[in-house]
C-alpha cells in the first residue's frame, strides 16, 4: 500500500494505531488538525518522502514481520520495484528480565542484517524495557535491536535526557548498543482512531521513526550513500553526551569500560543539521535549483533547466539524476562560467510513474551544495528534441537574405577597390625580403611555409639578433621580444585560473571565498584603461617611451608573487593572499597595456598584424604553461614550487627589455654613458620645444580636431564650459565609487565589524557621478543647439601635460576611420550569445560530457586557434588587414551559422570536432586581423590609452551579448538563434567597408602615403620616422 499526501489517507490500512504513528512522525505532510495553542501544523522528518507501509498481517507474528523485511529487499530497485532506501521497523521482542541471547544471531536480528547488506538503510528501536528504572536495566536491547548492521536507536526527552523507559546496552555477545539516541517522548503524530487527529505518545518506537526521517534527508543531500556511510556519519557527528546517574532512578552506568560509543546514548545525540551536511558533504555557500514544480509531468528526453550561485569561475559541475539512476553533467550556459544559468537533457526513462529528480552543484568531493530535490511524474510521451513549446522558429533565410546582401556588397568593394589586382600583385611579387629573417621567395607567400626554408631562416634570424640595434631598427628583435613579454602575460592568467584554484579547491577552501579571489583578481583588468592615460602622459624618454612602464611593471609582478612565499600558510592565509594576488594582477595588467604601447610605437604598417598573431599565440603558451604545466606541479611537489619555478621565468622575460634599447640612443640604465646620437637627437629636442611658445591644441589648424580641442581648453583654461566642469566631476565621482568599491571588496573580513563600510561610502558616490553625468549630457546637447551657457572659472586647471595626454587621445579618435572604428568594437562580438547554446548543444544534443567538451575546446581547439592567429598575421601583412577581415569575418559568419546548417549531425563526434577546428582556424584569421585594423589606427602619442579602450569596447560588446542570451533562448529556439547569431556577425563586415587603416598613419602621424609627395604631420614621438630622403616609403598593402 502506497502513501503519501498525494493519496487519500483513507486508502491506507492499519490494524492498530502504532504503524500510522509511526509513519507520520516520519513523513506527515501537517494535513490534520493544528495545535490548538500556536496553529502550528504537526509535520514530519520528511514530509516529501515517499511511504511504503508494509503491513505484516495481521497480529505482528516474528515470522510475517520477517517476510515483511524480505519484500523490501526484493522490491528495494524502482526498476520493477519501488526504489526503497530506508527502512524502519518500532517492532521488537521485549522480556524484562536479564537476556542470555540478545547476542545478534536471532532469526529477526539477522533478516534485519540482510536488508541493510542489500543497501537498504534500517533503523530499528532499541525497545522500552526501563532500562533507567532498576539496577537490573543494563543489557534490556533485545531483538531486532541487537542486530549488528542497522542502527538501534534510543529514546531522549523533551529536555534531551535520556528517556527511563529506553532500554540499554550491551548485547550479551558484550558488543556496544544502541547506536544513537533521539527524542521519542511525548511525539505528536497522526491518530488512526481520528480522521483528522493527533495524538502524543512516547517510547523508541517514536525515536526511530524520527531517526528515519532524518536519513530520508539524508538520502536527499546525497542520494548516493551508502548503508555504511550513514553509520559512519551516525558515529563522526552526533553530539557527545555525559552519563548523569543523579538523573536516573536506577543510579545505572552501562558502560564501565565504553566512552564513546557508550551502551547509554550511543555515538551520542543526534544532530540532524550535521547529519544532512556530512552525508551531502555541504556546502552552504553553494545553491541550486530547478525550474520545475513538484508532480509535474516529464516526458522521456524532456530539458531540464535551473539556476545556481556561489560558483566561481570554472570550478564545478551541475549534475542531475532521475530516481535511482546515475548523475548526469548540465551544460554551463552562464556568461562567467559559474553556473549561474543550466540546462541538461534527461536520458530516455524505462518506466513511467512517480520519481524523484534531483540537482547538485558539485565543487569537489568535499564541497556540495544543498540537493534540490522534486517529485515528479515521469510520462511516456518524446520530448521535442531541442524545441521547446511555444517558442518561435524560422528559416535558414534569417542568416542567408543578408549573408547574399554582404556578399554582393563585398563583391562591389573587391571590384570598385581592385582587389584582384593588388592581390595578385603581392603574390607575384620578387623577391620579397624580409629583414628579420632573410628568405627571399620567387613564387609568392606560399613559398614561405616550405620546410626546406625554414632552418635557413632560423639560422639567418639567429644572424640577425646577434648584429644589435635598437628596437626600432631590428624587425627580429621587434618580433622575438613582443612575443616574449605577451608570454608574461599569460603567466599569471593560467597560474591564478587553474594552478592556484587546484590547489585552493584541494585543500578545502570554501568556494565563495575563491569566488570572493576571482573577483578580486580580475578587478584590475577591468579598470585598466586608466593605465592607458598614466603611462601617456608620464615618459621618461632617456630610457624609452615605453620601456621603462614595462619595467616596473615586470618588477612589480616579480615582487608581488614572491611575497606569496613568505606566507606560511596560504589556506589560512586566504585573505592576504587575495590582496597579494590582486597587486600581482594590477602590475600584469600595467604590463598588458605597456607592451600594447611599445607595439603600436615600434610596429611598421606592414607587420603588425604578423606581429600580433604571434604575441597572441605566445600568450596562450603562457596561459597554457601557467595553468596545464605548472598546475601539473601543484600535487607532487606543493603550490610554492611552482610559484618558484614561475619567478625565474619572469626574471629571464624581463631581461628583455633590460638590455635592449627602445629607440637608438637610449640609455639602459641611470649610470650608461651617453652616446653622442642620443645627445644630438634631445639637443634638437630641446630646441624644438623652446621655439613653440604655443601649446600643441594652439598649433594645428583650428578647423581640424575640434572635439579634441574642446577637451584641452576646458581642461587647462581658467574659464571652462558649465557642461564641461560639470563632466569633469561626474567622473571624478564614478572613479572614486570605484575606487571605494574595489577597497570594499579587498578590506572583506576586516571592516565586517565596521560601522560604516566603504561600500557605504561608495553608493552614495555613484549616485552623484551619475546624475552629474545626466546633467552634463543635457547641457552638453544645449550647447550644441545653440543655447548660450555661461563660462564658469575652473577649480581645477591641469597641467599642460596632462592637457596634452588629454588632448593627443581625443585627437586619436578624431579621424573618420577611429571614429567608426568605436562601433564596430561594440558590435563586433554580439554574435557571442550564441556561446551558452553551443555548450549546451554539444552537451545535451550531442551528448558530450563537460570533460569531454572542455579537453577538445580548451585542447585542439585552441590549437586551432593559435594556428589561425599566426596564419591570420600573415596574411593580414602580405594582402592588408582589412580585407582579409573582411573576408575572414564573412567566413566566420557562414560557419557561424555551419552549426545551424549541421543540426541533423549533432551527434557526429567526428564531424564536430572538425567543424570546431575549421571554425577555431577562420576565429583567429578574422580576429587577429581586425585586432591589427585597431593597432593600425592608434595614434602613437596616445598609445597606451586609445589601443587599450578599443579592446575594452570589445570587452563590453562581450558582456552585452552575454546580457540577452536569456531574453533570445526564451523566444527563439536553438537552431533559430544560431542563424541570427551568424547574421550579427556581418556587422564587422559592413562598418569595415568605411574604414581606411592607413588614415591615423597618413593623417596624424604624417607618414607619406598614396602620391603624396612631401612631409605634412606630426610624427608623435618616433625619431625614426624622419626619414631620409633616399629611403623607401612603407605604405600599408
Amino acid at each position: 500500500m502506497f502513501t503519501d499526501e498525494e493519496h487519500d489517507p483513507a486508502e491506507s490500512y492499519d490494524s492498530g494505531t502504532h504503524g500510522t504513528h509511526v509513519a507520520g512522525i516520519v513523513a506527515g505532510t501537517g494535513g490534520g488538525q493544528t495545535d490548538p495553542s500556536t496553529g502550528l501544523r504537526y509535520i514530519g522528518a520528511a514530509p516529501g518522502a515517499y511511504l511504503v507501509n508494509i503491513l505484516s498481517c495481521c497480529d505482528g507474528d516474528i515470522e510475517d514481520i520477517m517476510q515483511g523485511a524480505q519484500w523490501a529487499i526484493d522490491n528495494k530497485d524502482s526498476a520493477g520495484g519501488h526504489g526503497i532506501d530506508i527502512l524502519t521497523s518500532s517492532l521488537g521482542e521485549q522480556q524484562f528480565e536479564t537476556h542470555v541471547d540478545n547476542d545478534g544471531n536471532s532469526a529477526w536480528s539477522r533478516q534485519m542484517d540482510m536488508v541493510v547488506e542489500a543497501g537498504i538503510i534500517t533503523t530499528l528501536s532499541a525497545g522500552n524495557e526501563f532500562g533507567g528504572a532498576t539496577l537490573a536495566g543494563c543489557n534490556t536491547i533485545d531483538s531486532p535491536g541487537d542486530a549488528r548492521l542497522p542502527v538501534t536507536v534510543a529514546a531522549l526527552d523533551k529536555d534531551l535526557g535520556l528517556a527511563i523507559y529506553s532500554s540499554r546496552g550491551y548485547t550479551s555477545d558484550l558488543r556496544v548498543k544502541p547506536d544513537v539516541a533521539t527524542i521519542g517522548s511525548n511525539i505528536m503524530a497522526p491518530d488512526a482512531a481520528t480522521k483528522d487527529g493527533y495524538t502524543s505518545k512516547s517510547g523508541t518506537s517514536m525515536a526511530t521513526p524520527l531517526m528515519a526521517g532524518i536519513a530520508a534527508l539524508m538520502i536527499q543531500a546525497n542520494p548516493d550513500m551508502t548503508t555504511t556511510e550513514f553509520k559512519d556519519i551516525i558515529g563522526a557527528h552526533s553530539i557527545e553526551r555525559e552519563i548523569a546517574l543523579l538523573d536516573d532512578p536506577g543510579f545505572n552506568d552501562c558502560s564501565l569500560l565504553e566512552t564513546r560509543p557508550d551502551n547509554e546514548f550511543g555515538y551520542g545525540q543526534a544532530d540532524p543539521v550535521a547529519f544532512v551536511e556530512a552525508a551531502g558533504s555541504i556546502d552552504r555557500s553553494l545553491n541550486v535549483s530547478m525550474d520545475i514544480v513538484t508532480l509535474q509531468e516529464i516526458g522521456n528526453e524532456s530539458y531540464i533547466a535551473g539556476t545556481a550561485s556561489g560558483g566561481a569561475l570554472g570550478l564545478g559541475l551541475v549534475e542531475v539524476k532521475v530516481g535511482g539512476g546515475e548523475w548526469k553533467g548540465a551544460a554551463d550556459l552562464s556568461k562567467n562560467g559559474d553556473w549561474a544559468t543550466w540546462r541538461v537533457k534527461l536520458d530516455p526513462h524505462l518506466e513511467s510513474g512517480n520519481s524523484t529528480i534531483y540537482a547538485r552543484l558539485k565543487v569537489s568531493d568535499d564541497s556540495i551544495s544543498p540537493i534540490d530535490a522534486r517529485r515528479v511524474i515521469l510520462i511516456d510521451g518524446q520530448s521535442a528534441s531541442g524545441v521547446a513549446e511555444g517558442l518561435t522558429s524560422f528559416g535558414s533565410y534569417v542568416f542567408f537574405v543578408p549573408f547574399v546582401l554582404v556578399m554582393a556588397l563585398l563583391g562591389y568593394i573587391m571590384v570598385t577597390e581592385r582587389w584582384g589586382e593588388k592581390f595578385r600583385a603581392n603574390l607575384s611579387h620578387s623577391p620579397i625580403r624580409n629583414e628579420a629573417f632573410d628568405v627571399a621567395t620567387d613564387h609568392g607567400f606560399a613559398r614561405l611555409a616550405v620546410m626546406r626554408r625554414i632552418l635557413p631562416a632560423l639560422r639567418n634570424g639567429r644572424d640577425s639578433w646577434r648584429e644589435g640595434g635598437a628596437l626600432t631598427e631590428s624587425k627580429m628583435r621587434r618580433y622575438v621580444s613582443l612575443c616574449i613579454l605577451y608570454v608574461a602575460q599569460g603567466l599569471p592568467s593560467g597560474f591564478a585560473n587553474v594552478a592556484f584554484v587546484a590547489f585552493l579547491v584541494t585543500n578545502g577552501i570554501a568556494v565563495e571565498q575563491i569566488a570572493i579571489l576571482f573577483a578580486t583578481v580580475y578587478l584590475p583588468w577591468t579598470f585598466k584603461f586608466i593605465w592607458g592615460p598614466v603611462i601617456d602622459m608620464i615618459r621618461f624618454p632617456q630610457f624609452g617611451i615605453r620601456r621603462p612602464w614595462v619595467l616596473f611593471a615586470e618588477t612589480g609582478m616579480i615582487i608581488s608573487l614572491a611575497t606569496l612565499l613568505f606566507v606560511s600558510d596560504l589556506v589560512a592565509s586566504i585573505q592576504l593572499v587575495t590582496i597579494l594576488l590582486f597587486i600581482h594582477n594590477l602590475f600584469a595588467s600595467l604590463q598588458d597595456v605597456s607592451v600594447d604601447a611599445l607595439a603600436v610605437d615600434i610596429l611598421e604598417p606592414d607587420e603588425v598584424a604578423t606581429v600580433n598573431g604571434l604575441m597572441f599565440a605566445a600568450k596562450r603558451g603562457g596561459i597554457i604553461f601557467g595553468g596545464a604545466i605548472l598546475g601539473m606541479m601543484v600535487v607532487p611537489f606543493g603550490i610554492k614550487s611552482a610559484i618558484m619555478i614561475q619567478l625565474p621565468l619572469l626574471v629571464l622575460i624581463m631581461m628583455v627589455p633590460l638590455f635592449l634599447r627602445e629607440r637608438p640612443g637610449d640609455r639602459l640604465f641611470p649610470w650608461s654613458k651617453q652616446e653622442e646620437a642620443e645627445e644630438a637627437w634631445y639637443a634638437e629636442t630641446e630646441e624644438a620645444i623652446e621655439a613653440e611658445a604655443a601649446l600643441p591644441w594652439e598649433i594645428d589648424h583650428p578647423e581640424e580636431f575640434t572635439k579634441a580641442r574642446w577637451f584641452a581648453i576646458n581642461l587647462y583654461e581658467d574659464r571652462i564650459s558649465s557642461a564641461a566642469a560639470i563632466l569633469w566631476a561626474s567622473i571624478f565621482f564614478l572613479l572614486l565609487w570605484g575606487l571605494f568599491a574595489i577597497l570594499n571588496i579587498l578590506s572583506g573580513d576586516f571592516t565586517e565589524n565596521w560601522g560604516t563600510t566603504f561600500g557605504d561610502v561608495a553608493s552614495p558616490l555613484k549616485t552623484i557621478g551619475l546624475g552629474a553625468l545626466a546633467i552634463s549630457v543635457i547641457l552638453l546637447m544645449a550647447e550644441w543647439l545653440g543655447a548660450n551657457i555661461p563660462q564658469i572659472r575652473n577649480p581645477l586647471p591641469v597641467s599642460s601635460l596632462a592637457t596634452e595626454t588629454a588632448y593627443n587621445i581625443a585627437k586619436g579618435f578624431s579621424t573618420r576611420s577611429s571614429f567608426i572604428l568605436i562601433f564596430l568594437c561594440l558590435l563586433a562580438e554580439l554574435y557571442l550569445f550564441t556561446d551558452p547554446i553551443v555548450v549546451d548543444i554539444f552537451i545535451n544534443e550531442a551528448g558530450w560530457s563537460q570533460t569531454k567538451y572542455n579537453a577538445i575546446v580548451g585542447g585542439i581547439v585552441i590549437a586551432c586557434m593559435m594556428v589561425g592567429q599566426v596564419f591570420g598575421g600573415m596574411l593580414g601583412d602580405r594582402f592588408g588587414v582589412r580585407e582579409v577581415s573582411m573576408i575572414g569575418f564573412s567566413l566566420l559568419a557562414l560557419s557561424n551559422a555551419a552549426l545551424a546548417l549541421l543540426s541533423d549531425y549533432w551527434t557526429n563526434t567526428n564531424l564536430m570536432v572538425s567543424y570546431l577546428c575549421v571554425r577555431a582556424v577562420i576565429n583567429g584569421v578574422a580576429w587577429i586581423c581586425v585586432i591589427a585594423v585597431c593597432m593600425r589606427l592608434t595614434f602613437s602619442k596616445a598609445g597606451g590609452s586609445q589601443f587599450t579602450a578599443y579592446m575594452s569596447m570589445f570587452n563590453l560588446s562581450a558582456v552585452m551579448a552575454y546580457l540577452f542570451t536569456g531574453n533570445m533562448t526564451q523566444r527563439f529556439d536553438y537552431v533559430t538563434c544560431l542563424y541570427i547569431g551568424a547574421a550579427l556577425t556581418l556587422f564587422t563586415v559592413v562598418l569595415l567597408w568605411f574604414i581606411d587603416p592607413d588614415e591615423v598613419d597618413r593623417v596624424l602621424e604624417g607618414r607619406f602615403g598614396d602620391g603624396e609627395d612631401e612631409f605634412d604631420g606630426d610624427f608623435g614621438e618616433r625619431p625614426e620616422a624622419w626619414y631620409e630622403e633616399d629611403e623607401t616609403v612603407v605604405t600599408s598593402s
